[in-house]
């Protein structure tokens, strides 16, 4: 599910809601667009394994506030994010560690992730249209630099 959340004082867009993910990921490049150095980073020393077990160096680490829904059923909360600087189709990863914080319900069913406020139930909706573009972009970077008979499925397969 792909959503549009505030970062600081920034709209960001892309945001993927990842229920399988056990970090907060941000891109560098919404760092820098939000004019933040990697001085501001926190080191950390433990690479990120990503599915297929390739390996990710993050940059570091930062504290930033993240606002979701609309007044007066909307909720800040201070997200702990791993910054990394990989270029992959989405701006942030939103991971347990955030779903948990905000204590929210994600429907892939209803295109809709719930959460508790002060003021009663907030939600976010699924940004379908951002999904698609996310999904092609992924889809296009997952098959450059390879050739024809890479991006075929293999014989096996297509008898299934």
């Amino acid at each position: 599910m792909v959503i549009r959340m505030d970062i600081g004082n920034f709209v960001v867009h892309k945001v993927l809601v990842d229920n399988g993910s056990s970090m907060d990921i941000l891109s560098m490049d919404v760092l820098r667009r939000m004019e933040i150095g990697v001085a501001s980073l926190r080191p950390v020393n433990t690479p990120l394994i990503g599915f297929g077990g390739s390996e990710v160096i993050p940059l570091g680490t930062i504290n930033l506030p993240v606002s979701m829904g609309t007044k007066p059923k909307r909720k800040t909360m201070m997200v702990k994010f791993l910054v990394v600087d990989t270029p992959f189709a989405y701006n942030v990863i939103l991971g347990r560690p955030s779903l948990n914080l905000f204590r929210a319900v994600v429907s892939t069913f209803h295109l809709k992730m719930k959460f508790p406020t002060s003021h009663g139930i907030g939600e976010v909706r699924c940004d379908q249209n951002e999904a698609s573009r996310c999904y092609n972009l992924s889809i296009k970077k997952g098959t450059e630099g390879k050739d024809e008979s890479q991006r075929k499925p293999s014989s096996v397969l297509q008898g299934l």
